[in-house]
């Protein structure tokens, strides 16, 4: 999706074990900027935004992609998210990642900074991911679900050997053993993403983020706030100089919840 204003840098970093604490609420203009607005469905491309014939080659987005992966995971960003999913490995098992609207690497208006975002996500999606792994018996599947996918966006998440699905089928397949991440999405994507089964993890813009924005009735948004009454919370750690995680939590469902 597309990138959020630009973050407000803070000095301080808690450990791991410090930070599953109450979220920060970094305010609402993200959340302006992603109200939906297509009266084709909240999940279809809108309106001169359906995808395209690329612009960018495989090897390009490739090539991108290792650079810009290279450097986030040199960052504190990467340090911090890997030390948070260690410090909850198993609480409770994950057997399958989906990750919804990530946005194309190669958008229409060649934006760099919406190429970087993109790039960025996936890469903290797979790094839970391969966080994830270690502490499970079975291969953990990443399936994506992207209308603004191109046939060389499609190429390239193949070529890492990852599933492609078209809308409803990403809802469709979410389980109680699941990891949801959707970055900045619309509020209609999220609510489908946990009308049917209320995920393991859940990564993105929290219930009381969306609360404080308003303009919505609590029935139109039920079902998130059950997830958010499940689950334990931390933010996700900022990306620095840039918009990519603001306003966005990571859920962990309680051991103890159903």
């Amino acid at each position: 999706m597309a990138s959020a204003p630009p973050v407000n840098g803070r000095g301080q970093q808690a450990g791991p074990d410090q930070e599953w604490t109450k979220v920060r609420r970094k305010g609402r203009r993200h959340l302006e900027k992603h109200q939906p607005t297509n009266p084709a469905g909240p999940d279809s491309p809108l309106p001169g935004l359906r995808p395209r014939e690329p612009f960018l080659s495989l090897s390009d987005i490739q090539s991108e992609h290792r650079r810009i992966t290279d450097q986030w995971e040199s960052s504190a960003c990467c340090r911090r998210l890997r030390g948070i999913i260690t410090s909850r490995i198993g609480h409770p098992g994950v057997s399958q990642a989906i990750c919804f609207g990530l946005g194309s690497f190669d958008p229409e208006n060649g934006s760099w900074e919406g190429r970087r975002c993109a790039h960025v996500q996936l890469a903290a999606f797979l790094c839970i991911v391969e966080q994830l792994q270690r502490s499970s018996s079975q291969a953990i599947g990443c399936l994506f679900q992207e209308p603004l996918f191109n046939s060389a966006d499609k190429a390239f998440i193949q070529s890492l050997g990852h599933e492609i699905v078209s809308s409803p089928e990403g809802f469709d397949r979410v389980t109680p053993s699941t990891l949801v991440f959707g970055i900045h999405l619309y509020r209609d994507i999220y609510n489908q993403t946990v009308a049917k089964h209320l995920p393991a993890m859940f990564v993105g813009t929290s219930h009381d983020v969306w609360e404080e924005f308003g303009g919505f009735s609590q029935s139109e948004f039920a079902r998130m706030k059950e997830l958010d009454e499940q689950c334990t919370k931390v933010e996700f750690p900022e990306d620095s100089g840039y918009a990519t995680f603001s306003s966005t939590t990571i859920h962990w469902k309680q051991r103890d919840k159903t």
